[in-house]
């Protein structure tokens, strides 16, 4: 009875591991032992990087309860890592280092490959992300557990504390950072200078003198501001003090940078209406930093539509000047389609207007031309002028060439030659 009962027991649980090997989605050992013969096999061949990763990737969980070669590939790995990861260190290639030393067990020195690449992007709230991730991740006794066969060949690991205590530091200095440059970005010496370029344009597109002093005003400021747009920078770099504050995992600086970039974003928009409308934009831009806050939408669309009218209205004030360019731009951040069409055609009208005498005395040469052409007898004596003209051209290259060939004889006759 008893000998039944232990068939069925093995019976039972051999089904149970079947079971769960069936829906284990893999590696299963077989894998591991593949990767660890491929990792022997380019060990001999001296590809030694390429032995590293199929080292790793023959460590670690298999479906099977024991992974029988994982303890020999750590132990192998260990020494490769270093000294390959040392090697791509001492180059300068620091995301290779990392990877190198991590596939080896060298977590440790992975660690500090990881915070170069992440102070390469200090200024990224998503580089703070994924370093938090990182060392949540390795202070997790499951990391150890996990790892434990390369811990044991590599060495004892921990993180760093520093480091964390670094990585936790990095979303107030991030911020800080990003207050500075919004900052320098938000220049008023731009501002004011744009606006008297705007102003300074010429209006009539047949003045060429005028024409030219606006390019070359415009050729100037591009020159100057050579860098991005300064308050497109300024936008983003506002974006970026916000999510300094929404990922950082700090309440006081979350609300500290929420009130930042509301601060900031509503004290752009009030100086660019109330100093700087002389550009339409300016009033865009205004609208801008207003939509970006998280205001309540009405009052959005109140401060949006006092902006449009305000645009409208200048625009009116520069079509009356017959600035019609200058007022299709305003009826355009108006978001009056119609009203802009119909200030650039009076400006093609003006244009053509101021033209027209051009075209008329450009008409009647032509008309006079073609009726030149059209009388056989002027067309006659063209033709006979004409081949005057090319008989005379032969003529004297004949007597060019002439007198060219008695030259060379008489130097030919007093050289003796």
């Amino acid at each position: 009875m008893r000998l039944k009962l232990s068939i069925a027991a093995v019976l039972f649980g051999s089904l149970m591991v079947g079971q769960a090997l069936a829906d284990c989605p893999g590696p299963f050992v077989a894998d591991k032992k593949r990767s660890y013969q491929a990792a022997l096999t380019f060990e001999k061949q001296g590809k030694l990087e390429q032995a590293l990763r199929a080292y790793r990737a023959a460590e670690g969980y298999a479906c099977e309860p024991v992974n029988p070669v994982e303890a020999d590939a750590a132990a192998r790995a260990a020494p490769l890592g270093l000294t390959l990861g040392s090697a791509a260190e001492k180059s300068g290639n620091t995301k290779l280092a990392f990877e190198l030393y991590e596939a080896g067990g060298h977590f440790a020195h992975a660690d500090r490959m990881f915070m170069e690449l992440t102070r390469a992007k200090a200024d990224e709230p998503a580089a703070f992300q994924a370093a938090r991730e990182h060392f949540d991740t390795r202070s997790l006794e499951s990391f150890q557990t996990n790892n434990a066969a390369a811990i044991k060949a590599a060495g004892a690991y921990r993180p760093d504390p520093k480091l964390i205590a670094e990585v936790m530091a990095m979303p107030a200095k991030g911020f800080e950072r990003a207050a500075q440059r919004e900052a320098a970005a938000f220049s008023e010496t731009y501002l004011r200078e744009y606006v008297q370029l705007v102003q300074s344009r010429a209006d009539d597109p047949t003045d060429a003198a005028a024409v030219q002093r606006t390019m070359s005003a415009h050729q100037a400021f591009a020159q100057k501001w050579r860098q991005e747009d300064p308050l497109e920078t300024s936008r983003r770099e506002l974006q970026t003090m916000r999510m300094w504050g929404l990922n950082g995992g700090d309440e006081r600086l979350a609300k500290q940078a929420e009130a930042a970039f509301t601060q900031r974003a509503d004290q752009h928009a009030q100086l660019l209406v109330q100093k700087y409308s002389g550009a339409p934009k300016l009033l865009d831009a205004a609208m801008s930093f207003i939509t970006m806050q998280s205001l309540e939408p009405s009052k959005t669309d109140a401060r949006v539509a006092a902006i449009k009218a305000q645009a409208a209205k200048l625009g009116d004030e520069a079509s009356a000047k017959k600035r019609y360019a200058l007022a299709a731009e305003y009826y355009d951040v108006a978001g009056d389609a119609a009203k802009a069409d119909a200030a650039r055609q009076k400006q093609n009208q003006l244009a053509m207007q101021k033209m027209q005498p051009q075209i008329d005395a450009a008409q009647r040469q032509a008309a006079e031309l073609q009726k030149e052409f059209s009388d056989p007898a002027k067309v006659q004596a063209m033709r006979e002028q004409a081949e005057a003209a090319r008989k005379a051209l032969q003529q004297q290259q004949a007597s060019a060439k002439a007198a060219n060939k008695k030259a060379a004889d008489e130097l030919e006759k007093e050289l003796g030659l």
